[in-house]
């Protein structure tokens, strides 16, 4: 009843009554639902006065299939709370999704980022999603091309390697997390979670997205995915994603510190390899780092 109740719900406000006449309940019915969906982090908004929506902008399943303009996103799943969309999608893909597969969630209690790291997001603030991926060509630059389509879908900040954007004062919009598993019988299985900052609340040291202009959350991910669709065709030009890349760099020619499972290295980032590696030169000598976490010296929120 709940999810039904979600598939009536609209930018325009409409009251409890009519809600639950169009679900054949009482009132005060509706109203208990409408409260259901709250607490499970949906970013609904009650007015005495009015009645019932959603925050303008909120993805719904209803809002964004007309935005859609490729396959990615198709099927879609829109949840309000969850531990994790990477581990709701690995057992939807277990279950036998398609590519382009697409769980978002306004709030999870268990969400990740690159190297452990929580990610935390409150109702209406933020994009965090995972897509399903079954690649046929190699995927060594599929965390590049990814922060290509971000940046493209975003129109502003730059990237640092290998995989955030960061906004145009340094600090971080976006992170991308890439989860792969490939086998020898079955196609490849790769888990892609971005998870983009809209609007505050933030972690301390990251910005949101609409301190730099308004932004509204279903058209920007219709947007984001069809970037995404653009740039995993590109998986086959890699010279493409490359040069894509490097436009968009604030990595390139600064220098920096890389923790890798080696240690800390400190250097300056020269170029990319063709593999999408990170060149660094230092103390006269050239690195090359594979994977890594990487700071920009100097700069806010490196």
């Amino acid at each position: 009843m709940q999810q039904r109740l979600l598939t009536l719900l609209s930018e325009q406000f409409q009251p409890s009554r009519r809600l639950g006449e169009q679900l054949g309940i009482e009132r005060d019915q509706a109203r208990y639902l409408v409260q259901r969906l709250i607490h499970e982090g949906y970013p609904i908004e009650v007015s005495k006065a009015l009645g019932v929506r959603v925050e303008p902008g909120t993805p719904l399943p209803q809002v964004l299939e007309p935005l859609l303009r490729g396959s990615f996103g198709r099927p879609y799943r829109y949840l309000g709370h969850t531990t994790s969309t990477q581990d709701v999608l690995r057992q939807w893909a277990e279950d036998g999704a398609p590519e382009g597969a697409v769980v978002l969630a306004e709030r999870q209690s268990a969400g990740r980022g690159r190297m452990g790291r929580p990610w935390i997001s409150t109702p209406g603030s933020s994009l965090t999603f995972s897509l399903l991926l079954r690649p046929r060509s190699p995927i060594a630059l599929l965390p590049l091309a990814v922060g290509v389509a971000l940046r493209e879908a975003v129109g502003l900040g730059g990237l640092k390697w290998p995989n955030d954007l960061l906004a145009p004062d340094g600090r971080k919009l976006a992170g991308i997390l890439v989860e792969a598993r490939v086998g020898t019988s079955s196609p490849g299985l790769v888990i892609l979670g971005i998870g983009l900052n809209v609007r505050p609340p933030v972690p301390p040291g990251a910005a949101a997205l609409s301190e730099f202009g308004p932004v509204n959350r279903a058209e920007l991910l219709a947007r984001l995915l069809e970037e995404l669709e653009n740039q995993y065709e590109n998986l086959s030009k890699p010279e493409r994603i490359l040069e894509d890349w490097k436009k968009y760099s604030v990595t390139l020619g600064q220098e920096v510190t890389v923790k890798t499972p080696r240690g800390e290295l400190r250097g300056r980032a020269l170029d990319l390899a063709e593999d999408g590696a990170l060149v660094v030169e230092s103390q006269g000598a050239t690195e090359r780092i594979a994977a890594g976490d990487v700071s920009l010296i100097g700069r806010l929120g490196g």
